[in-house]
């Protein structure tokens, strides 16, 4: 007994040393205990998160905090933002809440609008997820896991999933990385739900913000924001960012706000760079294998929600970046597969990398 002690006592020494630091978060409805993970790297740079919802609550940059987040477990419980958040099993709409796979049909759980959506009513981001924290020698972080049982959200499969949190020591860059395998044919689309402001998360305003988004076609949608399976291309209208552009100014050209999906112009499953984002002297440089984006103005803040900083939150006062694959992918057989089979394993891979501009 004193040897387990002993070993588990070196251990959250040597964690602490390495730049982690754990700390007591709170306790669920359901009474669960949540912890809260802080993370410093060699330069100052801190990235934070919690264990429900593997919720991302800080990434503070140049000694500001650039991620909006709730002051407390009880907001992240009671809200729908989904602030920093795993997404899953399927980020985005599917049409109809049913799909086929393999002449099989599948009918999910549908919303008011007849929709599935980001997993709902059951979602990942509702869900304490088990955490295993690290540290090597170019990094630190958490590798978040759920097993996701057959029938979890009426998908087929058991699932086991896994998000790791990179801190890199020696770069302002921190990445998501995610793995996944099933027991029977499924589909699967994961992504983190973080906002963003580069000009801190308090500031409330996208103006000064400017996009450059590797990205030539967009996707079409009704009035539901469902793809109706065609792919556009992105000259001359609001949705072309592969030259630096203002968000901001173009958003009263968009109907709502941005809430729309780009696809990268770069190989399909290639990592390679994708955007850069640049705000209140910050560069952000994103990467990923993932083939689109979901881009979003947080169109549904009304000012109601107050923020970790003591600031509420106002529509179009900051952005997601969402990374992943296509909406209702399983019922367009020309967008990029989600299909994920037994003996197969999903990798997926983003990064965000940070500069002084």
């Amino acid at each position: 007994m004193r040897l387990v002690l002993a070993a588990a006592l070196l251990a959250a020494f040597a964690a602490a040393h390495a730049g982690i630091r754990v700390e007591a978060y709170g306790v669920t409805q359901a009474g669960q205990p949540v912890e809260k993970v802080v993370l410093e790297n060699e330069r100052g740079m801190r990235l934070a998160y919690i264990d429900y919802g593997a919720t991302l609550v800080q990434a503070q940059v140049a000694g500001r905090n650039v991620i909006l987040s709730l002051p407390n477990l009880p907001a992240f419980e009671r809200t729908r933002g989904r602030y920093g958040a795993i997404i899953g099993r399927y980020a985005g709409r599917i049409a109809g809440a049913r799909y086929t796979l393999d002449s099989k049909t599948v009918q999910l759980a549908p919303n008011n609008r007849g929709i599935a959506m980001h997993g709902d009513p059951a979602p990942y981001d509702k869900r304490v997820w088990q955490r295993q924290d690290f540290a090597d020698k170019e990094s630190i972080g958490s590798i978040y896991r759920l097993h996701s049982p057959d029938g979890d959200q009426s998908f087929p499969g058991a699932m086991d999933i896994s998000v790791t949190y990179r801190l890199l020591r020696k770069r302002d860059e921190f990445r998501i990385e995610y793995q996944a395998t099933t027991s029977a044919p499924t589909v699967l689309n994961l992504t983190n739900h973080v906002y963003f402001n580069l000009a801190g998360a308090a500031a409330n305003t996208l103006e000064g913000h400017r996009f450059q988004i590797a990205a030539d076609r967009y996707l079409e949608t009704d009035a539901a924001r469902v793809p109706t399976g065609a792919m556009l291309d992105v000259s001359g209208t609001p949705f072309d960012f592969r030259r630096a552009a203002s968000v901001h100014a173009r958003l009263p050209s968009v109907a709502g706000g941005y809430d729309h999906s780009l696809l990268f112009s770069k190989t399909l499953g290639v990592y390679a760079p994708v955007a850069v984002v640049q705000g209140g002297g910050i560069r952000m440089e994103v990467s990923t294998n993932e083939p689109s984006v979901q881009l979003y103005t947080v169109n549904g803040f009304d000012g109601s929600e107050t923020g970790s900083e003591g600031v509420a939150y106002q529509r179009h006062g900051a952005f997601a970046f969402e990374t992943q694959h296509l909406p209702d992918s399983p019922n367009h057989a020309n967008f990029p597969s989600t299909a994920l089979y037994p003996g197969q394993v999903f990798r997926s891979m983003t990064s965000f990398r940070f500069k002084a501009d």
